[in-house]
């Protein structure tokens, strides 16, 4: 399959899954997400969200993933934080010669699921138009050779509350 066409049809499965996982929403006015822009490089990726109505949640669990029992490494500096399903990053491969697999994801806690993610999430400034944050320490320190770094044409999927917007990144 050419690449173009993979990285549609991973892009077609990454929103029928949000669509499909997604609850519905609670009154008022939910948040939009119009666009994410991935800019640094794939072993210091910075994401740039930009919609409406968008608010950075409350952390959950409160404290950093390191050593905690769902994610017992222990990350050296910033580790960031996870928000439960409230703020996340699915990354996905999308390279030609890989199979569209999820390489990881970032920000997630689902206690149910036994999942918390290790890659913490950063904030680095925030308004109800536009978030911008990067991956804790542990994506450098434990993902830098497997599975492996994200690299331009891998697909990424940024949910805040129950906005979802997926793209093929583009350093």
């Amino acid at each position: 399959m050419n690449r173009p066409l993979r990285q549609a049809v991973a892009l077609i499965a990454v929103a029928i899954s949000s669509f499909v996982l997604v609850p519905a929403a609670s009154s008022g006015p939910s948040p939009s997400i119009t666009a994410v822009k991935v800019s640094g490089s794939p072993s210091h990726p910075v994401f740039t969200v930009t919609g409406h109505r968008l608010t950075v949640p409350k952390p959950n669990p409160k404290k950093s993933p390191s050593g905690q029992p769902l994610c017992p490494v222990q990350i050296s500096g910033n580790a960031g934080l996870d928000y439960g399903n409230a703020f996340f990053v699915n990354m996905w491969d999308g390279q030609p010669q890989d199979a569209n697999a999820q390489l990881y994801a970032a920000g997630r806690y689902r206690p149910t699921l036994n999942e918390l993610d290790c890659i913490g999430i950063v904030v680095l400034k925030h308004t109800a138009d536009r978030i911008s944050f990067t991956f804790g320490h542990g994506y450098q320190q434990y993902y830098g050779a497997k599975p492996r770094f994200i690299h331009n044409g891998d697909v990424i999927e940024v949910g805040i509350g129950p906005a979802r917007f997926a793209t093929v990144v583009h350093f």
